[in-house]
């Protein structure tokens, strides 16, 4: 049998429940260590099957699947996969270069991006917001003095960050509104997204963002700017137009329903289609 401290820090191993540790063991026995991207994938999609869940049904199904322990093992993954660690370094060493004063890390997992920040800006105040971290999560969180947990957005920061989170959400425009209220006017949004089928619990119904996203972003205020690692970053230009970014989602979905057949290329058509239609006012 796997020996855990192989592959878990002891902070972690004695803030795991006996179910967590069986489910890690059984995994790291499965695969040898970590398993792959693809392996960490068709582990989520395998909670998500036994668990019943309907993309087009957001129910306590799906919250059942986000406590699930393979969103631990996620956690403990993307601090050992190679990529993960890489995207993080990038966007840490974005952040480090806009001197923020306060940044929150909204949906932020088990805070690894937050304490790489934290460790060299220690002048950044930064804030992880999960509303029910792990234990585990946060006494890792502990170690580093400028970051911590909070259930909620406090106050206004310089930059906020959410990667790999809205396209689990079934309102992202909302979502992005509600939390860009808390960035200063001229503060940036970093956000990372896979509005694409890699694994069942992206949303279906929301992967005509992947041809609109910058658009929507654009019209509702917050102007695309820097290319970061696999994200951008936005900036806030002023008060938020949500109505007019739904108005411009709604063209997106009707757009992605004509070209979702095409084998290829379905990104740059939307796109194309989508400036097509605003030069027009058709939207």
């Amino acid at each position: 049998m796997i020996d855990l401290l192989k592959f878990v820090p002891s902070t972690v191993l004695q803030h795991l429940s006996a179910s967590e540790k069986k489910y890690l063991t059984e995994v790291f026995d499965l695969f040898d260590g970590y398993p792959s991207i693809e392996q960490m994938w068709a582990l989520m999609d395998q909670s998500w099957v036994e668990l019943k869940c309907d993309p087009f049904d957001i129910d306590e199904r799906i919250n059942c699947f986000y406590r699930h322990p393979v969103w631990l093992l996620n956690g403990l993954f993307v601090e050992a996969h190679e990529q993960s660690i890489e995207n993080r370094k990038v966007i840490a060493d974005w952040v480090i270069c806009q001197q923020p004063t306060r940044v929150a890390d909204f949906g932020g997992g088990f805070g690894g991006l937050a304490r790489m920040i934290g460790a060299v800006s220690p002048n950044t105040q930064i804030e992880v917001v999960d509303p029910h971290p792990h234990p585990a999560a946060i006494a890792l969180a502990n170690k580093t003095r400028n970051v911590r947990f909070v259930p909620e957005l406090t106050g206004k920061y310089d930059i906020l960050i959410a990667t790999d989170v809205f396209e689990h959400v079934p309102d992202p425009i909302g979502l992005v509104s509600e939390t860009a209220e808390s960035l200063y006017v001229g503060g940036q949004y970093l956000i990372a997204n896979c509005f694409a089928p890699v694994i069942l619990c992206h949303l279906p119904q929301l992967f005509h963002f992947n041809t609109s996203w910058d658009t929507i972003m654009r019209t509702m205020g917050l102007e695309p700017s820097a290319s970061v690692s696999y994200g951008r970053a936005y900036e806030k230009k002023g008060e938020l137009d949500v109505l007019s970014a739904r108005k411009v989602a709604k063209c997106s979905a009707r757009i992605y329903r004509w070209i979702s057949w095409l084998p290829r290329g379905r990104s740059h058509v939307g796109r194309l289609l989508l400036a097509a239609l605003s030069k027009c006012n058709a939207i």
